[in-house]
C-alpha cells in the first residue's frame, strides 16, 4: 500500500511540474512573439507592382503553370551541355526577354572556390528557371583566390560592388553553389525588404533551421543591401556570417520575408562540410557594436584586389584577392563590455 501511495504521489507530482511547464512556455511565447519574419506567396512581387499601373507592358506570368521541377542533384552535366539545353543564354550567363518588359533587373551573386562540379548542377538548373520566370539576368560567379580560409560574406560585398559595375540592378541575389529550387514558382525577385528565398532545404527536412535564419539564398535590393552595410568582412572560416547579416537587416528595421515552405523548397548538393570557425559565435556577439562600421563602408574590410574578368558563355567570373585572416580572431574582438548579453544570443536563435 506504501509503494502504491508513494506512485500515485510522484505522478501528481510530475503531472504538476509538466503543467507549470506547458504554462511558462505559453506565457513566454507570448510576451516573445515577433513579426519579424513573414511568409508572403511569390506572385505577391509581381501584383504588388501592379497597383500603381507599372504592369503596363511588362511580362506576365501563368503563376500556377510554373509549377515543380525535377531536380537532380547527382548528374555530371558539362558545359556544353547545359549550353544546348540552353541556347538563349549569352556571353557572361545573361539572358533578357525580348517580347516583354521584364518587371526586376536580376544579379545572381555566387560566391566560390573550387566547387565546379556543384556549379555546373546549379547552373543547370538556375538557367531555365530564370527563363521561365521572364527575368532579365546575368549570373556572377565571384571567386576567392589563394589558399586561405573561406570568406563568403566578404565575397558577397565584394560581388555587390562589382555586379553594378555591369549596370542597374533593381536586384540582388546572394546565391550558395550547393543549393537548387525545387519549384518555378519561387520567383528570384526582390521586394521591399528582405526576402529569404531558401525558406525549406531538404537537408533540414524541409524546415527553416530557426526563425531568424537567413542563409542560403536571399535577395535584396541595392538600397537595403547598402542600409544593412552588406555582410561583415570579419568571418573567416564557414559560420555566423549569415546569422550576423540576419541581425542587421532586423537592426534596420527590415522585415524578412519568406515563400511558404511548400514553395521554397530547395535540394542540397552533397559534399563534405567545412569545418567551422572557432572563433564565430564569440565573434557574433559583438554585431551590435561592429554592424555600422564593418562591411561595404570599411575601407580595410573592403579592401581587395581584382585579378580577372571574363565573361565565360554560362557565368561571368569575377576572381578576387582578399587578404589573409588575421593570426587570431581576437583583434576582431578588442572590446568584449558591448558584447550582446546571452540572453539576446539564445532569444535570436529561439525566440
Amino acid at each position: 500500500m506504501r509503494c502504491k501511495s508513494c506512485l500515485y504521489k510522484c505522478r501528481r507530482c510530475m503531472v504538476q511540474v509538466a503543467i507549470i511547464v506547458y504554462i511558462c512556455l505559453v506565457i513566454f511565447a507570448l510576451f516573445n512573439y515577433r513579426s519579424h519574419c513573414i511568409e508572403t506567396m511569390p506572385n505577391t512581387l509581381i501584383e504588388m507592382s501592379k497597383l500603381d499601373n507599372s504592369g503596363e507592358g511588362k511580362c506576365q506570368l501563368d503563376f500556377d503553370q510554373l509549377g515543380g521541377a525535377d531536380v537532380d542533384i547527382f548528374g555530371e552535366p558539362s558545359e556544353q551541355s547545359i549550353l544546348q539545353d540552353n541556347p538563349h543564354v549569352q556571353k557572361g550567363g545573361s539572358w533578357t526577354p525580348d517580347q516583354c518588359k521584364p518587371w526586376q533587373r536580376v544579379a545572381i551573386i555566387i560566391p566560390y572556390r573550387d566547387r565546379m562540379h556543384h556549379l555546373l548542377i546549379l547552373l543547370r538548373r538556375l538557367h531555365p528557371m530564370l527563363k521561365l520566370q521572364k527575368i532579365d539576368y546575368r549570373v556572377f560567379v565571384v571567386e576567392q583566390a589563394g589558399n586561405d580560409k573561406f570568406n563568403r560574406g566578404k565575397l558577397m560585398n565584394v560581388g555587390f560592388l562589382e555586379a553594378l559595375r555591369f549596370g542597374h540592378f533593381d536586384c540582388l541575389i546572394f546565391q550558395d553553389v550547393d543549393l537548387l529550387p525545387e519549384d518555378n514558382r519561387n520567383l528570384y525577385m526582390c521586394d521591399s525588404y528582405a526576402r529569404h528565398l531558401a525558406a525549406a532545404i531538404d537537408e533540414m527536412r524541409y524546415h527553416v533551421m530557426y526563425y531568424n535564419y537567413a542563409g542560403g539564398v536571399i535577395a535584396m535590393n541595392k538600397h537595403n543591401f547598402r542600409k544593412v552595410n552588406g555582410y561583415s568582412n570579419f568571418y573567416w572560416g564557414w559560420g555566423n556570417e549569415d546569422d550576423d547579416f540576419s541581425a542587421r537587416i532586423m537592426e534596420a528595421g527590415l522585415l524578412l520575408t519568406r515563400p511558404p515552405p511548400h514553395i521554397g523548397r530547395f535540394k542540397m548538393v552533397r559534399h563534405t562540410k567545412a569545418t567551422r570557425s572557432e572563433s564565430g559565435n564569440e565573434l557574433f556577439l559583438g554585431w551590435r557594436e561592429r554592424w555600422r562600421h564593418d562591411g561595404l563602408n570599411d575601407p580595410v574590410g573592403m579592401n581587395y584586389t581584382v585579378q580577372s574578368v571574363k565573361e565565360f558563355p554560362l557565368y561571368t567570373s569575377i576572381m578576387v584577392a582578399i587578404g589573409q585572416p588575421p593570426p587570431s580572431m581576437e583583434v576582431y574582438m578588442t572590446d568584449r563590455s558591448k558584447d550582446v548579453s546571452l540572453w539576446w544570443f539564445f532569444k535570436y536563435y529561439f525566440p
